[in-house]
């Protein structure tokens, strides 16, 4: 790579991740929007999430009753606060959002993604867990919940074997960009639906975090939620993700960022109204978790599935090779069949 490649790498990777911080806390108070309008409930407003987290960043904590001494409470959300934010950063550095060519794109991996933003979400729920009876069974089914996505993620790492032995998403990626999602990239589009489904969705109880560790929480699970949407678009939709240092020339490569920009919010949010139309749907917490992972599993399963039998079945017009060969062999004349056998 040359030095001006270099420097836009590093231009769009913090582009990249400056959106998506902006990004994530509005589309989590977008997707509580949504809900609250389709349960029939007042709805609060889109931008009450970032309110919310300034207004919580810088405050101290107040001292709440927990099992765990108040001491030890505090010290756990004062260390898995920053550890949890630190997590969904990296991942959402290594997903490509709008664009390819980033600066961080040897580092992009299915399996490092997922685990980096499983880590993120499972850290998250610790401070929970030396809350209160009520809440800290509330946060351990939701990690247990949480585990559910790992089954899914492995299948999803074995379909990009099955597919190019590799989990690399910027090479995946780039190879899927011609694709027919109806046809050669149908797998991969549901796998991005087995992502969707996987992805837990942020509670109301996590608007609650007082102060700045609480903000901190906050914010990253917003970005953990949108790298994952961000993910599932990728694999549904590659084609929407820009060539920006491939551009000819200036003009054309700022127009195809802002393209990219354009359909990665817009996808994005679709997913997001997807997402908290199924939850409207589901009977309760317990039928949200076990609708969630079945789904996940069978797209995940079928999506295999279609890729191996894509592997196995020859292609269309292209005729199997005992057929092939059975043609080429020369006609006998029946009579002359029949004198042969005669003379033996």
């Amino acid at each position: 790579m040359t030095l001006l490649q270099i420097v836009l790498s590093v231009l769009l990777t913090g582009l990249q991740l400056a959106l998506i911080v902006f990004v994530g806390p509005l589309l989590s108070g977008f997707r509580r929007f949504i809900s609250a309008r389709m349960a029939g409930v007042p709805a609060p407003p889109v931008l009450r999430r970032w309110f919310v987290i300034g207004r919580e960043l810088g405050q101290v904590p107040p001292v709440q009753q927990s099992d765990a001494p108040p001491l030890v409470a505090g010290m756990i959300t004062g260390i898995v606060a920053p550890f949890s934010l630190a997590a969904a950063v990296c991942a959402a550095l290594f997903v490509p959002a709008f664009t390819q060519g980033l600066l961080t794109r040897s580092w992009s991996d299915l399996l490092l993604v997922g685990l980096l933003l499983v880590l993120a979400r499972f850290t998250a729920l610790l401070p929970g867990l030396a809350q209160p009876a009520e809440r800290a069974t509330l946060a351990f089914g939701r990690a247990v919940a949480l585990a559910l996505v790992l089954p899914c993620l492995f299948l999803l790492v074995a379909l990009l074997f099955s597919a190019g032995a590799t989990t690399d998403l910027a090479s995946v990626l780039t190879g899927m960009n011609h694709e027919n999602p109806f046809v050669e990239g149908a797998p991969f589009v549901l796998a991005g639906a087995a992502m969707l489904a996987a992805v837990d969705p942020v509670e109301k109880s996590d608007s609650e975090e007082p102060g700045s560790d609480g903000a901190l929480l906050m914010l990253s699970r917003d970005i953990a939620a949108l790298t994952w949407l961000t993910l599932a678009g990728d694999l549904m939709w590659p084609g929407s993700l820009a060539s920006v240092l491939d551009s000819p020339s200036f003009l054309s490569g700022c127009g195809a960022l802002a393209l990219g920009v354009l359909c990665w919010l817009l996808r994005s949010f679709l997913l997001a109204i997807i997402l908290a139309t199924g939850r409207a749907f589901a009977l309760g917490d317990l039928a949200a978790v076990r609708l969630r992972a079945a789904s996940a599993l069978l797209l995940a399963v079928l999506a295999l599935q279609l890729m191996t039998a894509a592997r196995l079945m020859p292609p269309v017009g292209v005729m199997p090779e005992e057929n092939r060969v059975s043609e080429k062999a020369p006609s006998v004349h029946p009579a002359t069949r029949r004198t042969d056998i005669e003379k033996r």
